[in-house]
């Protein structure tokens, strides 16, 4: 297992991102049951195949490393893996049903050659105890893959990341800016609130581009000073 496991770093360790945690993550009231769901796959010794789908930016890169880097799991046999990288010129997932853990990212843009090699891993997969965890633009009806291979997504547990409503856009900032220590008046995250795209990578983001504004202009954090910071700013 660690002459495989070596191996396979080398062709996929590019898209990891160590620090990435499901506590960082703000789950809206309508994404409860993707974090239960995921909760699972930690706790259980279940075995779980899960294909999530989601817009640019809604956070499933994110998440898969957030399940990759959880202490239950850093111990196990795990791996991620960014498909969009892969075209098909080698064997990539040889040995892989071994593994405890596996996240492959960006599903909707592999090429003919990767679809035969993700339809023989989920096969290979199917009656071992590996889980496996895709993330996709698109849900498993709107790919035009082999037909076999769609047919093997579909009988997957399915979620779609929604989108932070308007009504808890203001939640997301204020845990954003609880994480980062960030001292915010009530005035001026109401003030971000209806600036800010709905999705919690941009949330973030901005909100961090926003500290890094505060701290270079040396101003603190007022409407006055945030809407200067808007102004110039492109999300």
């Amino acid at each position: 297992m660690e002459n495989v496991t070596r191996k396979n770093q080398l062709y996929f360790d590019f898209g990891r991102d160590y620090d990435a945690s499901l506590e960082n993550f703000f789950f809206s009231s309508k994404n409860q049951v993707l974090k239960n769901e995921l909760s699972e796959v930690i706790q259980s010794d279940q075995k779980k195949d899960i294909f999530i789908s989601g817009t640019s930016g809604s956070g499933k890169t994110f998440l898969l490393n957030s399940l990759l880097n959880h202490k239950e799991n850093v111990s196990k046999s795990n791996i991620y893996i960014d498909l969009s990288e892969l075209d098909g010129s080698k064997d990539y997932f040889a040995d892989l049903n071994q593994f405890d853990l596996i996240c492959l990212d960006n599903l909707d843009k592999i090429n003919k050659e990767m679809e035969v090699q993700t339809f023989n891993l989920i096969n290979e997969c199917k009656d071992s105890s590996t889980n496996l965890i895709f993330a996709c633009n698109v849900s498993p009806s709107e790919l035009s893959y082999l037909p076999d291979l769609v047919s093997r997504l579909k009988q997957m547990n399915y979620f779609y990341i929604n989108e932070i409503g308007d009504e808890e856009v203001l939640g997301c900032i204020k845990f954003v800016a609880k994480k980062l220590d960030l001292d915010f008046s009530d005035d001026v995250m109401e003030f971000i609130s209806k600036r800010i795209r709905r999705d919690f990578y941009s949330i973030k983001k901005t909100i961090q581009d926003l500290e890094k504004f505060l701290y270079s202009e040396k101003k603190e954090p007022t409407k006055k000073s945030v809407s200067s910071f808007f102004k110039e700013y492109k999300t």
